[in-house]
């Protein structure tokens, strides 16, 4: 796991600024304690900072082929690489590494571009061919590791970082509002916007080429979802039609032949255990984050098989409802795990800066703070970590995904009694830190919700501001937030794309391509680079992602059971109190927080003088709901913390020059 950046001046003849990319570098070092390598020359400048995962000792980087003509810098692994290196060397390709990275250099000089499909893993790199004067981007299929690039009249820049790219002092900072107010909704910023006009996030699946003084995006790999994605569209030339929020592929139906559940159970279980022993190739010791759910758990036997597996999990203290450790010690003690866990007592007003610096983006989803607790406490005793990330969006986790199939029994109701359940609902006190709380919360968006179309249903059981919500928000003498596009079009373009699909194989479409690689990958790659610890998704091989999208989507949730052919499966591996519990997050105390020792930081922060100086933001209004919020009246925690990182971030990166995560 490394981090990388670098610059392209598009001038052939202007000498690349070496100091720019030393700074750019730098600040990636949490990415890369054990190595820094650059390559510098004419028009290009390459750094990468290296966490030595495979070949240790002899995978230093950039690395180059034979004749030092093509380069590379990379991030992430490359799980067949031993496969592909057998390959290329019956080809005569010579190697003087052991590295994964070496198979891409090699790999390149065979298939060129189209390299990209025959790798298997997680992946950002850059790639610069001195004979023929093309400049490769290109990114993992599912988003797992990040790459960000922004282009002026003089040179293409790229980063595994945000922050990387700031250390050009041409850049000018200035706010995305199509990003902000996306944000407000969904407390991440959906690709490719980022929140700085002139970034832009490089989507999964997606390669950049800059070749002959042109620069192209083309998609290299789509989500089959119970279909076929055409491919034979051309490469899109100068970002112009790639930058539209609309550009997701057409979807055509393909006819599936009925299966039974065996053989779909059959096939899950056959390319889950070959994911796992993918992903535990390594030559650093290797654990796994253990919640106790499900997902982490599968992983965990079908590793324990193969090797010793020490696994991790924490807890906060007094957590209650928090704390899942009882559930990862029942896995642990059933698989005979080397098991460490950790009791933390979160100070909130300690975690935020670090969130801050991390991130780069306002980033609100609470359940990083126990990611990176769990991510510092692996880091003690691995250098790779395993996680069960992914596995709700393909195999269809949710509790919202069972709005449909709720839908259907609502309606056999007699109307007397469903008139009664609205009336009540009102009254009912919604909470996201009880069981009871939770389904109250569920309940009442459901009845919200049953009326609408189903994009609307989905975007309304996802969103924290509603657009009413932010046109209250927003300052109306600010010009900033005139003319700007619905956020509810982040998911109603997927929702559009997949039309001849199941509702529920539309929301799975929908999340794959949004929350998956702009909220939970986000949250993977960034809290465990922040302690220096590789994490690895088996669920998201993209193999098994795409054998678990032709699954018909009654066998991923049935009647009122989410994930139910994955549960079959796991009959006899996993005990049935694991398969069987009720799912819920890692969560993080928000409300009690904000009404207790967060309480003092919300009113000074958010109705203080340098937020109203900012100029943004209806100070009477935010006052509204933290006074709505202290009085129980309302649960406005989600809202107040994307408010409250918000404007942390500004006083960071807006008001500050941007240092170092370190």
């Amino acid at each position: 796991m490394c981090g990388i950046c670098g610059v392209l001046n598009f001038n052939e003849k202007k000498e690349i600024d070496k100091n720019l990319v030393r700074r750019m570098t730098s600040v990636l070092k949490h990415r890369g304690p054990d190595d820094e390598g650059y390559y510098m020359s004419g028009q290009v400048g390459l750094g990468v900072r290296r966490l030595s995962v495979i070949d240790v000792t002899g995978g230093h980087q950039p690395i180059s082929n034979e004749n030092r003509s093509v380069w590379v810098v990379f991030n992430g692994e490359i799980y067949n690489y031993k496969e592909l290196r057998e390959q290329l060397e019956k080809r005569n390709h010579k190697f003087k590494t052991l590295s994964d990275t070496e198979v891409i250099v090699h790999l390149y000089e065979d298939l060129g571009k189209e390299c990209i499909r025959e790798l298997y893993g997680m992946f950002a790199f850059a790639l610069w061919d001195s004979r023929e004067h093309a400049f490769f981007l290109a990114r993992d299929r599912i988003g797992i590791k990040p790459l960000f690039y922004r282009i002026d009249r003089e040179k293409l820049c790229f980063a595994s970082e945000i922050k990387s790219l700031l250390q050009d002092p041409s850049f000018k900072r200035e706010l995305n509002f199509q990003a902000l107010h996306n944000y407000l909704s969904y407390l991440y910023i959906p690709g490719p916007d980022t929140i700085f006009k002139g970034i832009k996030k490089l989507q999964p699946g997606y390669v950049l080429e800059y070749k002959n003084g042109e620069i192209f995006l083309q998609r290299y790999w789509s989500l089959p979802v119970g279909s076929r994605v055409d491919r034979s569209t051309p490469p899109t030339s100068g970002l112009r039609e790639a930058d539209r929020p609309d550009k997701v592929p057409e979807i055509k139906r393909l006819p599936v032949s009925p299966k039974d559940e065996k053989f779909y159970s059959e096939g899950l279980i056959e390319l889950l255990q070959k994911s796992v022993k993918r992903h535990l190739v390594s030559d650093v010791p290797v654990g796994i984050l253990l919640s106790g759910g499900i997902d982490s758990s599968a992983i965990v036997a079908f590793a324990s098989k193969i090797q010793p597996i020490k696994t991790f999990s924490v807890g906060f203290k007094n957590a209650g409802y928090y704390d899942e450790r009882r559930y990862a010690k029942q896995v642990s003690e059933r698989f005979a795990t080397e098991h460490y866990e950790f009791e933390v007592e979160p100070r909130a007003i300690d975690i935020i800066p670090l969130l801050i610096r991390h991130f780069d983006e306002p980033f609100a989803d609470p359940s990083a703070i126990p990611t990176y607790y769990l991510a510092r406490l692996a880091r003690e005793q691995v250098i790779v970590a395993l996680s069960g990330t992914g596995g709700d969006e393909i195999f269809g986790g949710y509790r919202r995904y069972l709005i449909d199939n709720l839908i259907r029994y609502y309606s056999r109701i007699p109307l007397m009694l469903q008139h009664y359940f609205e009336k009540i609902s009102k009254h009912l006190p919604v909470s996201r830190t009880s069981s009871l709380g939770e389904y109250f919360l569920f309940f009442k968006r459901f009845l919200e919700c049953r009326n609408l179309p189903p994009n609307l249903r989905h975007i309304t059981t996802i969103s924290f501001f509603t657009e009413d919500m932010k046109q209250a928000l927003y300052n109306p003498s600010s010009p900033h937030f005139k003319g700007l596009r619905p956020s509810d079009e982040i998911i109603t373009q997927y929702y559009r794309k997949a039309s001849n699909l199941s509702d529920l194989d539309k929301a799975l479409y929908a999340d794959f391509h949004t929350l998956l690689p702009d909220d939970l990958l986000v949250k993977e790659d960034r809290m465990t680079m922040a302690v220096s610890l590789e994490g690895r998704v088996p669920y998201l091989d993209h193999e098994l992602v795409e054998f678990a999208a032709q699954i018909p989507s009654d066998l991923k949730v049935k009647g009122l059971t989410t994930k139910y052919i994955f549960k079959h499966a796991l009959h006899g591996i996993l005990p049935s109190q694991i398969i069987h519990r009720r799912k819920h997050g890692f969560g993080v105390p928000l409300l009690e927080w904000f009404r207790t020792d967060l309480k003092p930081l919300l009113e000074d922060i958010l109705l203080g003088e340098r937020i109203r100086e900012r100029g943004l933001f209806n100070v009477d209004y935010i006052r509204l709901l933290i006074e709505e919020h202290q009085k129980g009246l309302k649960d406005y925690s989600q809202h107040l913390w994307a408010l409250l990182i918000f404007e942390l971030w500004c006083r960071e990166y807006l008001d500050s020059p941007v240092r170092s995560a370190e």
